[in-house]
């Protein structure tokens, strides 16, 4: 008894031992290497990437030991090439193993499931390895029992659709929004996350970012402002994001952008374009939108003139008054503007002194000679109302009133926080005439507001 039981451990642990259950033929064999190729594809859905390479490597010496060459095995080269990429970054052995498993089978191909845009391109470049150099091994003997040792022609595959398709418009008329579409393969199209369309017109040295919107299954699409679509060109390009933000595709780029001519700008011959390092060199995102029709802005100044000797005192009326400068106490700038055009409007507004209360009104013009998120906004107009000038009597202050009709002339640059609001810093040149005449500057702070 005491011999016995020894012999039944040692015989258990035997039994146990790997190479007691060893395949003994081909087809036993290519059971096993089937079973490792399932196992190594459960241990790669777990993220148990060592236990997936365990498997595939043993698979692998199975094969050669057995001389196994069919689509299972052709599999087992093309999960191992993708482990190797995924967790290596080894693009080197992944085309390697890619382009064994076609070898063996050239109708082999990546899991769809796990298949990226990164992996088809190793894909193809091993499929064009493969043809150039065959397998060298015999193949395995036919099923029929006949050695089919002659190379097998081969159709060549269709050529490969772009991951990106665009079609530029021939060109783009002034003023006027401009659409711009892609359309995305089906390989690509489950990795991309957002699309960005970025843009600039020859006049506009501030790039312009926006995304680019879905429509429909595999097309993303979006509009160029007009305001945009100015000088005698518009150059733009396309950039794809995965969920990293990492770029998996795109559409021309910073230093090689898609030029569209402008046709219809009356100031086309005025362009300059921009120098520098291209139009990916910022990330500005402000001044996006459609056109805008009305805008309000509400300002709050000070300002100061050249009163004469016709001047008179509003309270003191007798006193003598030294012409020269004076300021103008505080006020604020009520303006509403209609948008005739992307650049030109026509408006009203509303200039009203807080302290010793007085107004003047008038009409404006005005001309969007910058666009984008900084712009630079000529305005020229005219009305009719007074001015108050604060003097100095000596003993005491009292204010004057200038006008009563004036024009005026002016500049404005507006920061756009976003498509409706944005800040504007305003010096306006006002020229009082009448009565009591006076050259007079202002200086208004204030938001604008466009709808």
């Amino acid at each position: 008894m005491r011999r016995l039981f020894p012999a039944m451990v040692a015989a258990c642990v035997l039994w146990a031992q790997p190479g007691a259950s060893a395949p003994r033929s081909a087809a036993q064999a290519e059971g096993e290497i089937e079973r490792m190729l399932e196992d190594a594809r459960s241990f790669y859905d777990n993220l148990e990437l060592e236990s997936a390479e365990d498997a595939l490597d043993r698979a692998v010496r199975l094969a050669e030991r057995f001389n196994v060459a069919n689509a299972t095995v052709a599999q087992v080269y093309v999960q191992r090439g993708i482990l190797s990429y995924v967790r290596d970054k080894d693009s080197d052995a992944a085309v390697s193993d890619f382009v064994e498993a076609l070898r063996i089978d050239s109708r082999a191909a990546l899991d769809p499931l796990v298949s990226t845009p990164s992996l088809e391109r190793l894909f193809d470049d091993a499929r064009a390895e493969a043809r150039r150099s065959p397998r060298r091994r015999d193949p395995a003997p036919r099923d029929d029992g006949r050695d089919d040792r002659r190379p097998v022609r081969e159709d060549p595959p269709p050529p490969r659709e772009p991951d990106v398709r665009h079609t530029p418009p021939a060109d783009a008329e002034a003023g006027r929004p401009l659409t711009v579409s892609i359309e995305v393969s089906d390989a690509l199209n489950r990795d991309v996350y957002r699309v960005y369309l970025f843009y600039r017109s020859a006049r506009n040295d501030q790039v312009q970012k926006m995304e680019l919107a879905p429509a429909g299954r595999s097309n993303f699409s979006g509009r160029i402002p007009g305001r945009f679509v100015a000088g005698r060109r518009l150059t733009y390009y396309v950039v794809l994001e995965d969920r990293t933000g990492a770029g998996i595709g795109a559409v021309g780029s910073s230093r090689d952008p898609v030029t569209v001519a402008v046709k219809g700008d009356v100031l086309g011959d005025l362009d300059a374009m921009p120098s520098g390092s291209g139009l990916g060199g910022e990330d500005d995102d402000g001044g996006g939108g459609d056109r805008k029709y009305v805008s309000v802005a509400v300002s709050l100044g000070t300002g100061g003139g050249f009163i004469t000797d016709l001047a008179r005192p509003q309270n003191q009326r007798g006193a003598n008054i030294r012409p020269g400068f004076a300021l103008a106490p505080f006020h604020t700038l009520l303006e509403l503007d209609f948008w005739l055009a992307e650049r030109i409007s026509l408006g009203a507004f509303a200039r009203v002194q807080i302290i010793e209360f007085t107004h003047a009104e008038g009409g404006r013009f005005k001309y969007v000679a910058v666009t984008g998120t900084h712009q630079l906004i000529l305005r020229a107009g005219g009305g009719v109302g007074r001015v108050r000038h604060l003097v100095d009597l000596e003993q005491v202050l009292d204010t004057t009133l200038e006008g009563p009709y004036f024009y005026t002339l002016g500049a404005a640059y507006t920061f756009q926080f976003n498509p409706t609001l944005g800040l504007q810093i305003v010096p306006d040149f006002i020229h009082l005439i009448g009565d009591s005449p006076s050259l007079h500057m202002d200086l208004n702070i204030g938001l604008r507001a466009s709808f």
